[in-house]
């Protein structure tokens, strides 16, 4: 699928030439008009850019140079063995390349792996590609033209000038074709559609279905649409391919579980997990796992509980799974909306959204899934709280790279790489937020900003007393782990401080939690120690840590809590 729009997004890269240039970094699929241009051209990554040349080896010795294929339509393709991406589209890209003989050369460059290993890859291949193969030992080339996702491939015209850039895998050979096509004609961009509405109550099954065009069924306000008989919420142009097809990110149907004596073999304790104790059942999702798939369609003794992780915007959520009183299963669609997770459902196949738990296209559009409270945290913080914990195995049904970081360099810095409704400047794009929306009003409370206050907030937003609490025990530097460069390791809570009908203060003394009113002492998980509270539990309110860019485009009305 083409995507049509320019995102905001500027990153620094080192051009080939030596020289540093400040560019856009493009999305998916995009296209820009080429006829009648000059033939001066700016060398950048940009789309209408000349892609900066370079000089490689292949994987015979042969030296080889961009610009020697001017002339030609040009695919440079970045890709790695352990990315089962990359490797599902080779097939698909070597018919391409024998179809279009000499006009169109295919360029794939492996990023940072020996030749011993790619060759040794290659000969258990069944259809090896014949196109040019290669080398780039230390990763410089695709560090210089800001390669995050894999795939990446970049799409010249005859003239080197990029007309598209697709992140992730192609799904076909017709896709291909297209991009072919699209590089002769680069028709022009398309302007993106945004929306900004407000947040209203969830709704349930029965109005949904119930809904006619043009009635309000979203819970952020938003008005049922019917387009071609497809009833949506959101303009279906804001529905975005993310590269791999459906289930092309395979969900865990049937997850296996280790002890976390077991885990500790493969997992360091400063990486994190997903930690949630459920049905009295508690369970830890490592990331290194889950950034491969995405959802775990789980049970807990008995009752099916949905696990999700959008790498791209770094939020884990857990969601009951029924439409209506029915439970159901999800799985990856392989698009995005707002650079987040769309999921779907496998009883009627409409498209929900991760982050709102929407469901945003098909039948059920308007319907909101139950979110359930889950941690994202340290495995060594969490196997501290719960010693017992199970741990989902890597023993998948799948040959997946985990502990391999597929988005490397994406969490280092920058801005989303799909294009997102909102862009707010207000934080830094990646900066980590835990937003809440209650009553149509959305607040955001910037982790650091918590800290900053000594860890604790009491609050209100709307009908709703808050308390955002983070546990000193838990607050600890970045060190290794998925993200950890710029994620912080700040376990931040948020729940309802309303006991019994009275609104309780809460203040930390010493490292330990406590009420105002009753002097009773709190665990950082919300359940009353000691005191005239002493075993009664605090309401925990579903969040998740996030990327602000993620957060801000779901609710572009959001206030920000401030230090000050």
């Amino acid at each position: 699928m083409e995507f049509r729009n320019k995102v905001g997004l500027l990153v620094a890269i080192a051009a080939i030439v030596g020289s540093i240039l400040l560019i856009e970094n493009p999305f998916a699929i995009q296209a820009v008009e080429t006829a009648g241009r000059a033939s001066d051209f700016s060398v950048g990554t940009n789309l209408g850019q000349r892609l900066p040349n370079f000089n490689l080896e292949t994987i015979d010795g042969e030296k080889v140079s961009l610009s020697d294929y001017r002339g030609k339509v040009v695919f440079v393709n970045f890709w790695a063995t352990w990315c089962p991406f990359c490797v599902d589209e080779i097939p698909d890209l070597e018919r391409a390349f024998e179809e279009y003989g000499g006009d169109v050369a295919i360029l794939g460059i492996n990023r940072a792996e020996s030749l011993q290993k790619q060759t040794g890859f290659l000969s258990d291949l069944r259809l090896r590609p014949t196109y040019p193969l290669l080398l780039d030992p230390s990763d410089n080339l695709a560090g210089a033209y800001g390669v995050v996702v894999m795939p990446t491939t970049f799409i010249l015209d005859r003239e080197g000038v990029i007309t598209q850039v697709k992140l992730g895998q192609f799904i076909n050979l017709d896709e291909i074709r297209q991009a072919v096509e699209a590089a002769e004609l680069a028709p022009e961009p398309l302007v993106q559609a945004k929306t900004k509405t407000p947040e209203i109550d969830i709704f349930d099954l029965e109005q949904v279905l119930m809904a006619g065009e043009g009635d309000v069924v979203g819970t952020r306000g938003e008005k049922l649409m019917i387009t071609n008989g497809i009833r949506h919420i959101i303009p279906l142009n804001e529905i975005l391919s993310g590269g791999p097809p459906p289930d092309g990110i395979p969900p865990i149907e049937n997850p296996k579980y280790i002890s976390a004596v077991e885990a500790n073999a493969f997992l360091s304790d400063d990486e994190f997990v997903l930690g949630i104790t459920y049905e009295g059942i508690s369970r830890a999702y490592p990331l290194q796992i889950l950034v491969w798939h995405e959802i775990v369609n789980d049970e807990f003794n008995g009752k099916l509980l949905l696990i999700t992780y959008c790498p791209l915007c770094f939020t884990g959520i857990a969601f009951k799974p029924f439409i209506g009183d029915e439970p159901v299963t999800f799985g990856t669609s392989g698009k995005l909306y707002n650079s987040d997770l769309v999921m779907y459902d496998r009883k009627t196949s409409s498209y929900w959204s991760q982050i709102t738990g929407q469901a945003i296209r098909g039948e059920l559009a308007g319907l909101a899934l139950e979110k359930v409270p889950i941690d994202t945290i340290r495995w060594g913080d969490w196997k501290k709280i719960h010693p017992n914990t199970q741990v989902l195995s890597r023993d998948t049904g799948f040959n997946r790279a985990y502990g391999q970081e597929p988005y490397a360099g994406y969490y280092q810095g920058g801005g989303p790489i799909f294009p997102i409704a909102n862009s707010d400047s207000r934080l830094p794009e990646k900066s980590i937020v835990h937003g809440v929306s209650i009553d149509g009003l959305a607040r955001a409370y910037p982790e650091q900003s918590v800290a900053d206050v000594g860890g604790i907030v009491n609050d209100v937003v709307g009908s709703v007393s808050l308390l955002i609490v983070q546990n000193p025990d838990q607050i600890t530097e970045p060190g290794r782990g998925l993200g950890s460069k710029v994620v912080s390791s700040r376990v931040t809570r948020i729940f309802d401080r309303m006991i019994d009908g009275i609104t309780l203060d809460f203040e930390i003394i010493d490292g330990k939690l406590f009420d105002e009113q009753t002097g009773s002492e709190w665990s950082f998980e919300g359940m009353a120690l000691s005191g005239p509270h002493e075993g009664k539990r605090l309401a925990r309110i579903a969040s998740t840590p996030e990327f602000w860019f993620a957060w801000s485009s779901f609710y572009p009305d959001t206030e920000i809590f401030e230090a000050n």
